[in-house]
């Protein structure tokens, strides 16, 4: 209790909450401008340009760690710029919010005039840190600030939240609730750290930090939630549509028997599509477990406890770019041999971060074809590599390996060796039906699910084999995936 009290009363300028929050941050960053080029929808290009200036704006805060080093040569700018940074943040997040909850539509001359306040704003801000940047000090900036920007800004903060009551979306909730907790936090900061209400200013900014967190988790709700009804309203059409079908099959029928076999291809290539796009859906639901990204959070935030930034670094940095592939899997049917190898290199490394890096992981490629001309489906491998390091090497003790071997036997398949030395399955059934939270393969089901959609078009099919692996007193599991070529 005295730790954590130690803690809250410390500098989260130094004990690293900052730099956790601003990795989150940073994280939701790069998530939201890989969802805007997917989906081309600006909210998401708003969002990310609001956490992209949350970043910029305290980046350079933190103390006695990597970043701290890393930004000491331009720390001076951001000295003079930081309140610039904070009013563009607390901007943009109002054009999020208009194009959001479509405020446009709403509430247009509102919308209209608030938008030229705005850019009012703007304006006396990008003059204010000129001037402050020629004179080398703040004193017009931080004049503007208080006189200026906090009166208008606090002024439409609570006349939108009005606005925001009257909006008939149900996403409106995700955003007035974190609008409430960043506008709170903000100005008990305010309270604590100016008018010293608390005699400890550190209260204060651990009071806003987290508010950050807590605002960009309600916002990530609510983009979340607009997502899932736009793949409602999606599925609804896609029903729709094939309903309007079966009402036309008895004009089918009467037309011609050529006409009747055109409609049922049709019908079976809407279909197929439908269920493509909810394996897709699945399994980036799959492939994005709450649990993985947080314990690997989690385990990157030891690192940086541990005053090791530059490994923190090297895996935060892994971690996204994993994170980026999985996202960019979702949107293609096949990726190349080589890329898989990439991305689950990638999801090895994460996870094996949580044992100490004690796995070791070796890939074999023995195939004739090069790996950039051999297509797979993306992350198709992630499941049973996933159960080699879940049932097989979690309860092993001592040495763990993990042994990927790629063969071509013949050209009508590829054939994928996937080889741990772990507990083998009959112990780790056992130690699964006593644990009292059991983990489920549904990874395993997903992919033969998508494995068959994949080999729809070719002469051969896939075939999964399971084999126990017995070699001087070690137990372990072999799986031979065979994936057709042709």
């Amino acid at each position: 209790m005295s730790n954590f009290k130690n803690f809250l009363l410390s500098s989260t300028h130094e004990n690293g909450f900052l730099l956790f929050t601003l990795g989150i941050v940073f994280i939701l960053t790069i998530y939201n401008f890989i969802l805007f080029f997917q989906n081309k929808n600006k909210a998401y290009i708003y969002y990310a340009t609001y956490t992209l200036l949350i970043f910029l704006a305290y980046f350079t805060e933190t103390k006695n760690d990597f970043l701290d080093n890393l930004t000491s040569p331009i720390k001076p700018f951001f000295e003079l710029t930081h309140q610039f940074w904070v009013w563009l943040y607390n901007i943009v997040y109002f054009f999020f919010v208009f194009r959001f909850l479509n405020f446009k539509k709403h509430f247009p001359k509102h919308t209209k005039v608030i938008s030229y306040l705005l850019f009012s704003l703007i304006f006396v801000a990008l003059f204010s840190v000129v001037y402050g940047l020629f004179q080398k000090n703040t004193d017009l900036l931080d004049s503007a600030y208080l006189f200026i920007y906090i009166p208008i800004i606090v002024t439409l903060t609570l006349y939108s939240f009005g606005l925001l009551i009257k909006v008939k979306e149900k996403a409106k909730y995700y955003i007035l609730i974190g609008s409430l907790v960043l506008f709170i936090s903000s100005i008990l900061i305010i309270l604590i750290h100016d008018v010293k209400i608390i005699d400890n200013p550190e209260i204060g900014f651990l009071i806003f930090y987290s508010g950050v967190i807590i605002e960009n988790m309600f916002f990530s709700l609510g983009l979340g939630q607009r997502h899932k009804l736009i793949i409602q309203e999606k599925n609804t059409a896609n029903s729709k549509l094939v309903l309007k079908l079966q009402e036309n099959e008895h004009l089918k029928e009467k037309v011609n028997l050529q006409l009747q076999e055109k409609i049922d291809a049709l019908n079976q290539q809407i279909t197929l599509k439908k269920q493509i796009e909810d394996l897709k859906l699945e399994t980036l639901r799959s492939q994005m477990n709450p649990h993985f990204i947080f314990n690997a959070l989690n385990s990157i935030k030891q690192y940086i406890v541990d005053n090791d930034p530059k490994l923190a670094a090297h895996y935060l940095t892994k971690f996204s770019k994993l994170i980026r592939k999985i996202l960019e899997a979702t949107a293609t049917k096949e990726i190349t041999l080589e890329e898989e190898l990439e991305t689950i290199n990638l999801y090895v490394t994460i996870e094996n971060i949580r044992f100490s890096n004690q796995i070791d992981f070796t890939i074999e490629n023995n195939a004739d074809s090069n790996t950039c001309a051999i297509k797979v489906p993306p992350l198709i491998l992630q499941p049973f590599l996933e159960n080699s390091i879940w049932h097989g090497l979690s309860s092993k003790k001592g040495n763990k390996k993990i042994r990927l071997i790629i063969n071509q036997p013949n050209n009508r398949f590829l054939e994928i060796l996937i080889i741990d030395n772990g507990v083998g399955r009959k112990a780790s059934q056992k130690i699964n039906k006593s644990k009292s939270i059991q983990r489920k393969s549904v990874g395993i089901n997903l992919t033969k699910e998508r494995l068959e959609n994949f080999t729809t078009s070719f002469k051969n099919k896939y075939s999964i084999e399971y084999e126990d692996v017995e070699e001087e007193n070690e137990f372990g599991t072999k799986v031979i995936l065979r994936i057709p070529l042709i």
